[in-house]
C-alpha cells in the first residue's frame, strides 16, 4: 500500500514537521501532493505560519516552492494568493486573520506555486481543517513552522510526518542520533486510561499515589516544578503529572529523588519536550520512566541528503542507516526518488 493510501485509510490531519530549516519539509509536502495527485486523492493543506517563498526570509537562500496541483484544497491568507502562480476559485471567506489578511478557502483550477500563510493557534487550525474536510478534502496536511512541532500535538492533528535531513549536521551519525531522539520522544508511551482520567479531571501539577489518591501541588509551571515535586516524593508515589514544558532542570531535580525508579513522570504529549538529549539519557539510566497523556502517530519519517550549505551524504547510506537505528517507521527520501527505503 502507498504511503498517501495509507494516510487517508487511517487520518484525517496530518503535520509535518521539520526538525530544522531546509530539513526538507516543503519538498516532503510537495512529494504527498504529487502522490494524491496521481492517486486521484483529493488533498487540503494549510499552514501554521507562512510557507512556499521561493527564498528564505531569514537566510536569504533559495528554498524549494509548494508546488499545487488541479483539485488542491487550500487554507491561506488572500494576499498570500496575490504573489501565487496557481489560479484558484475561492470557495469560502472565514473571517480568520492573519498579518497577511483574512483566511480564505480556495480550490486549484490550475497547478502552479503557491504561498500558505495559515493560522497559528490551536483552535483555528482545528476549525480550518474542518472545514477543508467539509469541502471534500480525504485528508488535510498541515504544514508546520520553523521548528514548530506544536502543531503535532494530538490535540491538533491525527498524525504526523517529520522531515529531517544533512542540514542538522556535517556528521551522518549525529544526524541519525538528533533524530532517533526525536522519535524516541514522539513513539513514548500512552499512560494506562485510568489513570489518564484521573490526571485529566484534576491539576496542573498531581502526584499519584499507591492507594489511587491523588496530591495536588500548588505549582504554576513545569519549569519550577522540580523542586516542589522532589519534596513530595516517596515510596507511595506511583505517578507524577507535570502539565505544560517539560525541562533539563526538571528531569535533573527529579532524578535526585531516591524513588526515581519507582515511579511515572506523565506529561501531555511529546510536544512539550524541551529537553536536551543528554539530560534526557541520564534521566532514563538513572531509571526515571516517562508516559503521555495523549501519544503522537507518526505516519513516515522523511530524509532530506543534501544540506544547502553544501554538503550532502549518499542517499543509499543515509537511509540504510536510519532504517537501522529507527524501526518501525516509513522511511523515504524524498529527494533522491521518493521510495521507503
Amino acid at each position: 500500500m502507498s504511503l498517501i493510501n495509507e494516510i487517508i485509510q487511517n487520518y484525517k490531519t496530518i503535520s509535518i514537521i521539520g526538525l530544522a530549516k531546509n530539513a526538507g519539509k516543503t519538498v516532503a509536502l510537495n512529494y504527498l501532493i504529487s502522490k494524491a495527485y496521481e492517486e486521484n486523492i483529493t488533498i487540503g493543506i494549510t499552514s501554521t505560519g507562512r510557507d512556499g517563498e521561493n527564498s528564505d526570509l531569514v537566510t536569504n537562500t533559495e528554498k524549494p516552492t509548494i508546488f499545487v496541483t488541479e483539485g488542491v484544497l487550500v487554507a491561506t491568507a488572500k494576499q498570500a494568493l496575490l504573489i501565487s502562480e496557481a489560479k484558484v476559485e475561492i470557495l469560502e471567506t472565514t473571517d480568520l486573520m492573519t498579518p497577511m489578511g483574512e483566511i480564505v478557502l480556495v480550490r486549484v483550477k490550475h497547478s502552479g506555486n503557491i504561498q500558505i500563510a495559515g493560522p497559528s493557534n490551536t483552535k483555528d487550525i482545528k476549525t480550518i481543517s474542518k472545514m477543508l474536510c467539509d469541502f471534500g478534502a480525504q485528508v488535510v496536511f498541515v504544514d508546520g513552522a520553523i521548528d514548530r512541532k506544536a502543531s503535532s500535538s494530538p490535540i491538533i492533528t491525527d498524525a504526523c510526518i517529520i522531515a529531517t535531513g544533512a542540514v542538522l549536521s556535517r556528521d551522518i551519525k549525529t544526524v541519525i542520533e538528533k533524530t532517533a531522539y526525536v522519535v524516541e520522544c514522539y513513539q513514548l508511551k500512552e499512560v494506562n486510561n485510568n489513570i489518564r482520567e484521573k490526571l485529566i479531571k484534576g491539576c496542573a501539577t498531581s502526584i499519584v499515589k499507591d492507594t489511587g489518591d491523588i496530591v495536588c501541588l500548588d505549582v504554576k509551571t513545569g519549569i519550577t516544578a522540580g523542586k516542589i515535586l522532589t519534596e513530595h516524593i516517596d515510596k507511595t508515589t506511583q505517578y507524577v503529572y507535570v502539565k505544560g514544558a517539560i525541562t533539563s532542570l526538571l528531569l535533573k531535580e527529579l532524578c535526585q529523588n531516591e524513588h526515581t525508579k519507582n515511579f511515572k513522570l506523565v506529561i501531555d504529549d511529546a510536544t512539550k519536550i524541551f529537553v536536551e538529549s543528554r539530560a534526557w539519557n541520564e534521566a532514563k539510566k538513572r531509571g526515571l520512566k516517562i508516559e503521555t497523556l495523549n501519544s503522537i502517530n507518526i505516519v513516515a519519517l522523511t530524509l532530506n541528503p543534501i544540506s544547502p550549505e553544501g554538503y550532502y551524504f549518499d542517499s543509499a547510506e543515509f537511509c540504510e542507516k536510519m532504517n537501522y537505528y529507527i524501526k518501525g517507521l516509513n522511511i523515504i527520501d524524498v529527494v533522491s526518488g521518493g521510495e521507503i527505503c
